[in-house]
Protein backbone atom coordinates (compact mmCIF):
# COMPACT_ATOMS: atom_id res chain seq x y z
CA UNK A 1 0.00 0.00 0.00
CA UNK A 2 1.77 3.00 -1.18
CA UNK A 3 0.09 6.69 -0.91
CA UNK A 4 0.86 9.07 -3.51
CA UNK A 5 1.45 13.01 -2.98
CA UNK A 6 -1.50 13.97 -4.47
CA UNK A 7 -3.93 11.63 -2.01
CA UNK A 8 -5.88 11.82 1.14
CA UNK A 9 -2.85 11.63 2.77
CA UNK A 10 0.59 13.57 3.23
CA UNK A 11 3.41 12.29 2.55
CA UNK A 12 6.32 13.81 4.98
CA UNK A 13 10.31 13.68 5.44
CA UNK A 14 10.23 11.25 8.07
CA UNK A 15 8.03 9.05 6.14
CA UNK A 16 9.79 5.56 4.98
CA UNK A 17 10.06 4.04 1.56
CA UNK A 18 6.84 2.21 0.98
CA UNK A 19 4.74 3.78 3.66
CA UNK A 20 5.26 2.11 7.09
CA UNK A 21 7.67 -0.29 8.32
CA UNK A 22 7.92 -3.96 8.33
CA UNK A 23 5.75 -5.34 11.40
CA UNK A 24 7.77 -6.11 14.30
CA UNK A 25 8.27 -10.56 14.91
CA UNK A 26 4.87 -11.75 16.41
CA UNK A 27 7.11 -13.79 18.42
CA UNK A 28 9.49 -11.59 20.19
CA UNK A 29 8.66 -10.31 23.67
CA UNK A 30 9.29 -6.68 23.74
CA UNK A 31 9.90 -5.42 27.60
CA UNK A 32 8.10 -2.28 28.85
CA UNK A 33 10.60 0.80 28.34
CA UNK A 34 10.70 2.84 31.26
CA UNK A 35 10.69 5.94 29.28
CA UNK A 36 7.50 7.52 26.64
CA UNK A 37 8.54 5.88 23.35
CA UNK A 38 9.39 8.58 20.43
CA UNK A 39 5.43 8.91 19.03
CA UNK A 40 4.22 10.07 22.68
CA UNK A 41 6.48 12.82 23.49
CA UNK A 42 4.39 15.52 24.19
CA UNK A 43 4.16 18.68 21.73
CA UNK A 44 5.07 22.67 22.71
CA UNK A 45 1.72 23.21 23.87
CA UNK A 46 -1.37 21.93 24.75
CA UNK A 47 -3.16 23.42 21.80
CA UNK A 48 -0.85 21.40 19.66
CA UNK A 49 -1.59 18.57 21.49
CA UNK A 50 -5.44 18.96 20.86
CA UNK A 51 -5.01 19.51 17.18
CA UNK A 52 -2.76 16.76 16.68
CA UNK A 53 -4.78 14.21 18.64
CA UNK A 54 -8.25 15.61 18.09
CA UNK A 55 -9.08 12.83 15.65
CA UNK A 56 -8.98 10.43 18.41
CA UNK A 57 -12.02 12.05 20.49
CA UNK A 58 -13.86 12.38 17.11
CA UNK A 59 -13.35 8.39 16.31
CA UNK A 60 -15.31 8.36 19.95
CA UNK A 61 -17.95 10.53 18.27
CA UNK A 62 -16.42 13.63 19.75
CA UNK A 63 -16.41 16.74 17.80
CA UNK A 64 -14.98 20.00 18.00
CA UNK A 65 -17.81 22.48 20.17
CA UNK A 66 -16.39 25.89 20.03
CA UNK A 67 -19.84 27.17 22.54
CA UNK A 68 -17.41 25.47 25.53
CA UNK A 69 -14.42 27.74 25.05
CA UNK A 70 -13.89 27.95 28.47
CA UNK A 71 -12.10 25.11 28.67
CA UNK A 72 -8.24 24.77 27.68
CA UNK A 73 -6.89 25.39 24.44
CA UNK A 74 -10.90 25.60 22.99
CA UNK A 75 -10.42 21.42 22.64
CA UNK A 76 -13.70 20.88 23.89
CA UNK A 77 -14.65 17.90 21.85
CA UNK A 78 -16.44 15.57 23.99
CA UNK A 79 -20.12 16.63 24.17
CA UNK A 80 -21.24 15.02 21.08
CA UNK A 81 -21.17 11.06 19.29
CA UNK A 82 -21.07 8.35 21.59
CA UNK A 83 -20.84 10.87 24.34
CA UNK A 84 -23.81 12.11 23.49
CA UNK A 85 -25.46 8.71 24.21
CA UNK A 86 -23.98 8.61 27.23
CA UNK A 87 -25.35 11.91 28.11
CA UNK A 88 -28.97 10.79 27.52
CA UNK A 89 -28.42 7.76 29.98
CA UNK A 90 -27.26 10.37 32.79
CA UNK A 91 -30.71 11.85 32.01
CA UNK A 92 -32.55 8.83 32.50
CA UNK A 93 -30.42 7.56 35.57
CA UNK A 94 -30.56 10.70 37.25
CA UNK A 95 -34.81 10.94 36.48
CA UNK A 96 -34.52 6.59 37.82
CA UNK A 97 -32.76 7.79 41.08
CA UNK A 98 -35.67 10.71 42.19
CA UNK A 99 -35.07 13.62 39.90
CA UNK A 100 -38.25 13.60 38.32
CA UNK A 101 -41.25 15.58 38.22
CA UNK A 102 -44.14 16.14 40.49
CA UNK A 103 -46.66 14.31 37.94
CA UNK A 104 -44.30 11.26 37.80
CA UNK A 105 -44.98 10.67 41.16
CA UNK A 106 -48.28 9.59 40.94
CA UNK A 107 -47.78 7.04 37.95
CA UNK A 108 -43.92 5.80 39.05
CA UNK A 109 -43.69 2.32 40.80
CA UNK A 110 -40.45 0.09 41.11
CA UNK A 111 -40.53 -1.47 37.70
CA UNK A 112 -40.39 1.99 36.07
CA UNK A 113 -38.07 3.11 38.40
CA UNK A 114 -35.27 0.59 37.76
CA UNK A 115 -36.10 0.02 34.05
CA UNK A 116 -33.23 1.96 32.70
CA UNK A 117 -30.72 -0.38 34.97
CA UNK A 118 -32.37 -3.32 33.65
CA UNK A 119 -32.15 -2.15 30.13
CA UNK A 120 -28.51 -0.82 30.85
CA UNK A 121 -27.42 -4.35 32.32
CA UNK A 122 -29.40 -6.28 29.41
CA UNK A 123 -27.40 -3.67 27.06
CA UNK A 124 -23.56 -4.82 28.52
CA UNK A 125 -24.42 -8.18 28.69
CA UNK A 126 -25.86 -8.34 24.57
CA UNK A 127 -22.72 -6.21 24.11
CA UNK A 128 -20.38 -9.17 24.84
CA UNK A 129 -21.69 -10.96 22.15
CA UNK A 130 -22.13 -8.32 19.68
CA UNK A 131 -18.93 -6.58 20.48
CA UNK A 132 -16.84 -8.97 18.42
CA UNK A 133 -19.06 -9.20 15.55
CA UNK A 134 -20.04 -5.97 14.75
CA UNK A 135 -18.03 -2.73 14.02
CA UNK A 136 -17.83 -0.07 15.94
CA UNK A 137 -19.32 2.05 13.41
CA UNK A 138 -22.58 0.05 13.29
CA UNK A 139 -22.76 -0.73 16.99
CA UNK A 140 -22.76 3.22 17.69
CA UNK A 141 -25.01 3.32 14.93
CA UNK A 142 -27.59 0.89 16.17
CA UNK A 143 -27.29 2.89 19.71
CA UNK A 144 -28.12 6.00 18.17
CA UNK A 145 -31.33 4.57 17.06
CA UNK A 146 -32.51 2.99 20.18
CA UNK A 147 -31.64 6.44 22.01
CA UNK A 148 -34.19 8.29 19.12
CA UNK A 149 -36.78 5.97 19.20
CA UNK A 150 -37.00 5.98 23.35
CA UNK A 151 -37.26 9.56 22.74
CA UNK A 152 -39.97 9.65 20.31
CA UNK A 153 -42.10 7.22 22.95
CA UNK A 154 -41.40 9.57 25.67
CA UNK A 155 -42.38 12.89 23.38
CA UNK A 156 -45.67 11.35 21.79
CA UNK A 157 -47.17 10.38 24.94
CA UNK A 158 -47.90 12.11 28.66
CA UNK A 159 -47.79 10.43 32.12
CA UNK A 160 -48.46 6.84 29.80
CA UNK A 161 -46.84 4.31 31.80
CA UNK A 162 -46.02 1.39 29.22
CA UNK A 163 -44.53 4.19 27.34
CA UNK A 164 -42.30 5.17 30.10
CA UNK A 165 -41.01 2.02 30.82
CA UNK A 166 -40.28 0.88 27.11
CA UNK A 167 -38.08 4.25 26.85
CA UNK A 168 -36.20 3.40 29.83
CA UNK A 169 -35.59 0.08 28.74
CA UNK A 170 -34.34 1.31 25.30
CA UNK A 171 -32.11 4.23 26.53
CA UNK A 172 -30.67 1.27 28.93
CA UNK A 173 -29.88 -0.77 26.34
CA UNK A 174 -28.30 1.86 23.94
CA UNK A 175 -25.94 2.86 27.19
CA UNK A 176 -24.85 -0.81 28.21
CA UNK A 177 -24.48 -1.86 24.57
CA UNK A 178 -21.94 1.38 23.95
CA UNK A 179 -20.30 1.72 27.05
CA UNK A 180 -17.74 -1.73 26.88
CA UNK A 181 -16.89 -1.02 23.19
CA UNK A 182 -16.26 2.71 23.83
CA UNK A 183 -13.95 2.39 27.31
CA UNK A 184 -11.95 0.05 25.44
CA UNK A 185 -11.54 1.81 21.94
CA UNK A 186 -10.87 4.57 24.28
CA UNK A 187 -7.61 2.73 25.19
CA UNK A 188 -6.87 0.87 21.64
CA UNK A 189 -7.39 4.76 19.90
CA UNK A 190 -5.58 7.35 22.42
CA UNK A 191 -1.99 7.85 22.44
CA UNK A 192 -0.66 7.36 26.46
CA UNK A 193 -0.28 11.62 27.12
CA UNK A 194 -4.22 12.16 26.33
CA UNK A 195 -5.74 8.38 26.84
CA UNK A 196 -7.13 9.51 30.35
CA UNK A 197 -8.34 13.01 29.46
CA UNK A 198 -10.56 11.16 26.76
CA UNK A 199 -11.90 7.87 28.04
CA UNK A 200 -12.70 10.17 31.77
CA UNK A 201 -14.60 12.82 29.63
CA UNK A 202 -16.27 10.28 27.18
CA UNK A 203 -17.98 8.65 29.77
CA UNK A 204 -17.64 9.86 33.02
CA UNK A 205 -17.57 13.78 32.37
CA UNK A 206 -20.75 12.94 29.47
CA UNK A 207 -22.62 10.84 32.05
CA UNK A 208 -22.27 13.36 34.87
CA UNK A 209 -23.62 16.34 32.58
CA UNK A 210 -26.80 14.37 31.77
CA UNK A 211 -27.23 14.46 35.38
CA UNK A 212 -27.15 17.59 35.83
CA UNK A 213 -29.20 18.88 33.08
CA UNK A 214 -31.92 16.34 34.17
CA UNK A 215 -31.67 18.26 37.83
CA UNK A 216 -32.28 21.72 36.20
CA UNK A 217 -35.28 20.67 33.62
CA UNK A 218 -36.76 18.90 36.70
CA UNK A 219 -36.71 21.77 39.58
CA UNK A 220 -36.96 24.31 37.13
CA UNK A 221 -39.84 23.20 35.13
CA UNK A 222 -43.19 25.23 35.49
CA UNK A 223 -46.53 22.95 34.71
CA UNK A 224 -47.57 25.88 32.57
CA UNK A 225 -45.34 24.95 29.71
CA UNK A 226 -47.07 23.30 26.88
CA UNK A 227 -44.71 20.03 26.94
CA UNK A 228 -44.02 17.99 30.38
CA UNK A 229 -41.13 17.64 31.86
CA UNK A 230 -40.61 13.62 30.44
CA UNK A 231 -41.95 15.03 26.96
CA UNK A 232 -39.03 17.59 27.35
CA UNK A 233 -36.64 15.27 27.98
CA UNK A 234 -37.69 12.83 25.16
CA UNK A 235 -37.11 15.60 22.79
CA UNK A 236 -33.74 16.19 24.09
CA UNK A 237 -33.13 12.57 23.88
CA UNK A 238 -33.86 12.17 20.37
CA UNK A 239 -32.54 14.87 19.15
CA UNK A 240 -28.68 13.78 20.77
CA UNK A 241 -29.79 10.24 19.28
CA UNK A 242 -29.56 12.36 16.09
CA UNK A 243 -26.79 14.07 16.27
CA UNK A 244 -24.98 11.44 17.59
CA UNK A 245 -26.31 8.95 14.67
CA UNK A 246 -24.43 11.87 12.16
CA UNK A 247 -21.21 11.98 14.03
CA UNK A 248 -20.57 8.10 14.67
CA UNK A 249 -21.31 7.28 10.84
CA UNK A 250 -18.85 10.22 10.25
CA UNK A 251 -16.08 9.61 12.64
CA UNK A 252 -16.06 6.68 13.95
CA UNK A 253 -12.62 4.65 13.17
CA UNK A 254 -12.09 1.15 14.07
CA UNK A 255 -9.66 -0.04 16.36
CA UNK A 256 -6.28 -0.27 14.71
CA UNK A 257 -5.82 -2.96 17.19
CA UNK A 258 -8.46 -5.23 15.87
CA UNK A 259 -7.88 -4.12 12.91
CA UNK A 260 -4.01 -5.92 12.95
CA UNK A 261 -5.68 -8.74 15.08
CA UNK A 262 -7.75 -9.69 11.56
CA UNK A 263 -4.24 -9.30 9.67
CA UNK A 264 -6.04 -5.93 8.08
CA UNK A 265 -2.59 -4.10 8.19
CA UNK A 266 -3.32 -1.63 5.41
CA UNK A 267 -6.77 -0.69 6.91
CA UNK A 268 -4.78 -0.56 10.53
CA UNK A 269 -1.91 1.87 8.92
CA UNK A 270 -4.68 3.59 7.55
CA UNK A 271 -6.93 3.89 10.86
CA UNK A 272 -3.86 5.18 12.36
CA UNK A 273 -3.21 7.60 10.17
CA UNK A 274 -6.85 9.02 10.39
CA UNK A 275 -6.10 9.64 14.23
CA UNK A 276 -3.38 12.55 13.72
CA UNK A 277 -3.36 15.56 12.45
CA UNK A 278 -1.94 15.85 9.66
CA UNK A 279 -2.83 13.16 8.01
CA UNK A 280 0.14 11.74 7.20
CA UNK A 281 2.36 8.52 7.08
CA UNK A 282 5.52 9.08 9.37
CA UNK A 283 7.83 8.04 11.71
CA UNK A 284 5.09 8.41 14.57
CA UNK A 285 2.93 6.14 12.57
CA UNK A 286 5.72 3.32 12.30
CA UNK A 287 6.10 3.39 15.93
CA UNK A 288 2.43 3.74 16.75
CA UNK A 289 1.84 0.39 14.44
CA UNK A 290 5.14 -1.68 16.14
CA UNK A 291 3.41 -0.65 19.71
CA UNK A 292 -0.15 -1.90 18.82
CA UNK A 293 1.83 -4.69 17.03
CA UNK A 294 3.26 -5.38 20.16
CA UNK A 295 0.85 -4.96 22.42
CA UNK A 296 -1.65 -7.90 20.46
CA UNK A 297 1.73 -10.56 20.04
CA UNK A 298 1.58 -9.88 24.03
CA UNK A 299 -2.49 -10.62 24.73
CA UNK A 300 -2.03 -13.27 21.57
CA UNK A 301 0.35 -15.32 23.49
CA UNK A 302 -1.72 -15.45 26.82
CA UNK A 303 -4.22 -18.27 26.85
CA UNK A 304 -7.85 -18.25 27.82
CA UNK A 305 -6.79 -19.24 31.15
CA UNK A 306 -3.81 -16.66 31.30
CA UNK A 307 -5.98 -14.12 30.41
CA UNK A 308 -8.48 -14.52 32.57
CA UNK A 309 -5.63 -15.19 35.56
CA UNK A 310 -4.13 -11.63 35.03
CA UNK A 311 -8.39 -10.06 34.32
CA UNK A 312 -9.22 -11.17 37.71
CA UNK A 313 -6.86 -9.28 40.40
CA UNK A 314 -7.91 -5.63 38.02
CA UNK A 315 -11.89 -7.22 37.80
CA UNK A 316 -11.70 -7.66 41.34
CA UNK A 317 -10.60 -3.86 42.05
CA UNK A 318 -12.57 -2.36 39.84
CA UNK A 319 -16.01 -3.45 40.77
CA UNK A 320 -15.48 -2.51 44.07
CA UNK A 321 -14.42 1.23 42.60
CA UNK A 322 -17.61 1.05 40.57
CA UNK A 323 -19.41 -0.04 43.02
CA UNK A 324 -18.58 2.94 45.43
CA UNK A 325 -18.80 4.98 42.18
CA UNK A 326 -22.75 3.82 42.55
CA UNK A 327 -23.40 4.41 45.93
CA UNK A 328 -21.69 7.78 45.85
CA UNK A 329 -24.88 9.15 43.55
CA UNK A 330 -27.93 6.68 44.35
CA UNK A 331 -31.57 7.37 45.46
CA UNK A 332 -30.87 7.20 49.45
CA UNK A 333 -27.91 10.41 48.34
CA UNK A 334 -30.76 11.91 46.42
CA UNK A 335 -33.75 11.60 49.17
CA UNK A 336 -30.88 13.27 51.77
CA UNK A 337 -30.34 15.93 49.02
CA UNK A 338 -34.49 16.65 49.33
CA UNK A 339 -34.92 16.38 52.88
CA UNK A 340 -32.14 18.72 53.93
CA UNK A 341 -32.70 21.16 51.38
CA UNK A 342 -36.42 21.14 51.66
CA UNK A 343 -35.92 21.69 55.21
CA UNK A 344 -33.92 24.28 54.71
CA UNK A 345 -34.48 26.38 51.81
CA UNK A 346 -38.04 25.63 51.05
CA UNK A 347 -39.08 24.63 47.46
CA UNK A 348 -35.87 26.65 46.56
CA UNK A 349 -34.16 25.10 43.68
CA UNK A 350 -30.89 26.37 43.98
CA UNK A 351 -29.27 23.55 46.06
CA UNK A 352 -30.14 20.89 43.91
CA UNK A 353 -28.90 22.97 40.67
CA UNK A 354 -25.41 23.43 42.87
CA UNK A 355 -25.70 19.58 43.25
CA UNK A 356 -25.45 18.91 40.19
CA UNK A 357 -23.10 21.94 39.23
CA UNK A 358 -20.34 20.72 41.96
CA UNK A 359 -20.65 16.86 40.59
CA UNK A 360 -20.06 18.04 37.63
CA UNK A 361 -16.94 20.43 38.51
CA UNK A 362 -15.70 17.76 39.83
CA UNK A 363 -15.77 15.27 37.33
CA UNK A 364 -14.88 17.60 34.69
CA UNK A 365 -11.94 18.70 36.99
CA UNK A 366 -10.97 14.90 37.24
CA UNK A 367 -10.74 14.41 33.82
CA UNK A 368 -8.63 17.34 32.57
CA UNK A 369 -5.60 16.46 35.27
CA UNK A 370 -5.81 12.48 34.32
CA UNK A 371 -2.88 13.55 32.66
CA UNK A 372 -0.89 15.82 34.05
CA UNK A 373 -1.68 14.97 37.74
CA UNK A 374 -2.04 11.61 37.16
CA UNK A 375 -4.93 8.76 38.19
CA UNK A 376 -3.66 8.04 41.57
CA UNK A 377 -3.45 11.40 43.19
CA UNK A 378 -7.08 12.62 42.19
CA UNK A 379 -8.87 9.12 43.42
CA UNK A 380 -6.65 9.60 47.04
CA UNK A 381 -7.81 13.30 46.98
CA UNK A 382 -11.71 12.77 46.23
CA UNK A 383 -11.99 9.00 48.40
CA UNK A 384 -10.37 11.37 51.48
CA UNK A 385 -11.99 14.15 51.59
CA UNK A 386 -15.28 12.29 50.65
CA UNK A 387 -15.42 9.90 53.51
CA UNK A 388 -14.64 12.42 56.38
CA UNK A 389 -17.83 14.77 54.62
CA UNK A 390 -19.92 11.67 54.37
CA UNK A 391 -19.57 10.14 57.90
CA UNK A 392 -20.08 13.90 58.73
CA UNK A 393 -23.16 13.87 57.27
CA UNK A 394 -24.50 10.81 59.39
CA UNK A 395 -23.33 12.82 62.08
CA UNK A 396 -25.93 15.50 61.81
CA UNK A 397 -28.37 12.71 61.90
CA UNK A 398 -27.70 10.75 65.23
CA UNK A 399 -30.35 12.57 67.09
CA UNK A 400 -33.03 10.35 68.36
CA UNK A 401 -36.30 11.89 67.79
CA UNK A 402 -35.59 15.54 66.15
CA UNK A 403 -33.39 16.75 63.80
CA UNK A 404 -32.33 20.56 64.51
CA UNK A 405 -32.35 22.87 61.37
CA UNK A 406 -28.27 23.74 61.83
CA UNK A 407 -27.84 20.08 61.95
CA UNK A 408 -30.00 19.98 58.71
CA UNK A 409 -27.81 22.94 57.03
CA UNK A 410 -24.97 21.69 57.73
CA UNK A 411 -26.15 18.28 56.38
CA UNK A 412 -26.81 20.31 53.45
CA UNK A 413 -23.41 22.13 52.63
CA UNK A 414 -21.07 18.40 53.32
CA UNK A 415 -23.36 16.92 50.97
CA UNK A 416 -22.40 19.12 47.77
CA UNK A 417 -18.62 19.24 49.02
CA UNK A 418 -19.30 15.50 48.93
CA UNK A 419 -20.72 15.89 45.55
CA UNK A 420 -17.62 17.84 44.12
CA UNK A 421 -14.95 15.18 45.26
CA UNK A 422 -16.54 12.67 44.12
CA UNK A 423 -16.89 13.47 40.91
CA UNK A 424 -12.90 14.20 41.07
CA UNK A 425 -12.32 10.81 42.84
CA UNK A 426 -14.41 8.76 40.71
CA UNK A 427 -12.70 10.60 37.30
CA UNK A 428 -10.47 7.64 37.19
CA UNK A 429 -12.38 4.32 37.17
CA UNK A 430 -13.15 5.18 33.33
CA UNK A 431 -9.50 5.21 32.37
CA UNK A 432 -8.34 2.25 34.30
CA UNK A 433 -11.09 0.04 32.83
CA UNK A 434 -9.85 0.89 29.18
CA UNK A 435 -6.18 -0.21 30.29
CA UNK A 436 -6.60 -2.63 32.70
CA UNK A 437 -7.80 -5.89 30.74
CA UNK A 438 -6.22 -8.66 28.45
CA UNK A 439 -7.53 -7.82 25.34
CA UNK A 440 -9.52 -11.28 24.80
CA UNK A 441 -11.62 -10.17 27.67
CA UNK A 442 -11.33 -7.29 28.43
CA UNK A 443 -14.88 -6.02 26.80
CA UNK A 444 -16.08 -9.02 28.61
CA UNK A 445 -14.60 -7.34 32.29
CA UNK A 446 -16.01 -4.30 31.32
CA UNK A 447 -19.30 -5.33 30.72
CA UNK A 448 -19.12 -7.19 34.26
CA UNK A 449 -18.04 -4.41 36.15
CA UNK A 450 -20.25 -2.12 34.56
CA UNK A 451 -23.22 -4.82 35.45
CA UNK A 452 -22.09 -4.54 39.20
CA UNK A 453 -22.18 -0.83 39.36
CA UNK A 454 -26.26 -0.80 37.93
CA UNK A 455 -26.87 -3.60 40.35
CA UNK A 456 -25.83 -1.65 42.86
CA UNK A 457 -28.19 1.09 42.24
CA UNK A 458 -30.94 -0.91 42.10
CA UNK A 459 -30.44 -2.46 45.21
CA UNK A 460 -30.51 1.03 46.69
CA UNK A 461 -33.61 2.05 45.10
CA UNK A 462 -35.31 -0.59 47.16
CA UNK A 463 -34.04 0.55 50.27
CA UNK A 464 -36.36 2.30 52.91
CA UNK A 465 -36.02 6.10 52.43
CA UNK A 466 -35.94 7.36 55.81
CA UNK A 467 -33.60 9.30 58.16
CA UNK A 468 -32.24 6.21 59.86
CA UNK A 469 -31.57 4.48 56.73
CA UNK A 470 -29.85 7.56 55.32
CA UNK A 471 -27.52 8.05 58.27
CA UNK A 472 -26.73 4.44 58.39
CA UNK A 473 -26.12 4.41 54.39
CA UNK A 474 -23.46 7.42 54.95
CA UNK A 475 -21.88 6.08 58.01
CA UNK A 476 -21.15 2.84 55.75
CA UNK A 477 -20.33 4.82 52.74
CA UNK A 478 -17.69 6.92 54.46
CA UNK A 479 -15.77 3.66 56.08
CA UNK A 480 -15.74 2.23 52.56
CA UNK A 481 -14.44 5.31 50.89
CA UNK A 482 -11.50 5.30 53.61
CA UNK A 483 -11.19 1.74 53.17
CA UNK A 484 -11.24 2.26 49.23
CA UNK A 485 -8.68 5.54 50.08
CA UNK A 486 -6.31 2.54 51.54
CA UNK A 487 -7.29 0.24 49.18
CA UNK A 488 -6.05 2.69 46.17
CA UNK A 489 -3.24 3.68 47.81
CA UNK A 490 -1.88 0.31 48.09
CA UNK A 491 -3.17 -1.62 45.24
CA UNK A 492 -4.16 0.66 42.48
CA UNK A 493 -1.25 1.89 40.21
CA UNK A 494 -0.35 4.80 38.64
CA UNK A 495 -0.78 4.41 34.72
CA UNK A 496 -0.11 8.03 33.32
CA UNK A 497 2.40 7.49 30.45
CA UNK A 498 2.24 4.10 29.88
CA UNK A 499 1.24 2.26 26.84
CA UNK A 500 -1.99 -0.32 26.84
CA UNK A 501 1.15 -2.82 27.43
CA UNK A 502 2.51 -1.34 30.61
CA UNK A 503 -0.48 -0.36 32.29
CA UNK A 504 -2.01 -4.14 31.23
CA UNK A 505 1.12 -5.34 33.07
CA UNK A 506 0.74 -3.22 35.89
CA UNK A 507 -2.80 -5.03 36.79
CA UNK A 508 -2.23 -8.58 36.59
CA UNK A 509 -1.62 -8.57 40.02
CA UNK A 510 -2.12 -7.57 43.64
CA UNK A 511 1.13 -6.10 44.10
Amino acid sequence: MEYQPGSEYQRTASQSTVGYSPLPNQREEQQPHNHIPHQYQQPSSCCNRDMRNQPQANALGAAHSNSLATLPCRANKLLNGTALIFLSGGMNMAWSIGFDSLEDELVIYMHIRVAWFIGAILGALLGILLGRRFSYKLLMQFCCVLVIIGGFLVTATQLEVQAMLAARYLNGLANGLALPSTLAMAGELAVCYKRGTIASAAEQMSCTLGIFMQIVISVSWSTEYELSVDQFQGVLCALYGGIALCLATLFSIESPVLLLARDEEEQAIAALIRLQYPRAVTTETNEQLTEHSSYLAHNNSLGVAQAWGQALPALLRLCLLRALYAMSTSMLVIFTLTVTSTSVYGISSGPYVLFGLLRLAGSCSGAFVQDTLGRKLTQLIGFMICSGASMAVASRFTGEHFVRIPDLRMALWLLLIFQFFAGLGFAPSSVYLSEAFPLSVKRTCIAIVYVMELTVQMFVCSADLSLHTATIYFFGLGVFLLLGFAFSHWYLPETKFLTLRQAQQKFRDFS
